[in-house]
């Protein structure tokens, strides 16, 4: 995916959650960085209002900011792709 999209999505975690985004590195746990689960799915209910997306329920559980930011990178994908079409 896009890098740009990586970088943008590290930037409003690290926003959303006051953490540096130096410290934002892939397999990271995020609960490592102070993130508990219902701090993510709030997190996550946000990104789908910004970026006009839905992820599934039935996803994986996210445990490390690559997790994060692969999920939010596959529905925005998705979407692109479905206008696309």
């Amino acid at each position: 995916m896009e890098i740009d999209l990586t970088s943008n999505i590290k930037a409003l975690i690290g926003e959303h959650f006051g953490i540096e985004p130096d410290q934002l590195t892939g397999q990271v746990p995020i609960a490592d960085l102070g993130i508990d689960s219902l701090g993510m799915i709030e997190f996550m209910f946000q990104m789908e209002e910004k970026f006009n997306i839905h992820m599934a329920d039935s996803r994986t559980p996210l445990t490390t900011v690559a997790d994060v930011i692969a999920e939010i990178e596959r529905a925005v994908a998705g979407r692109q792709a479905c206008q696309a079409a």
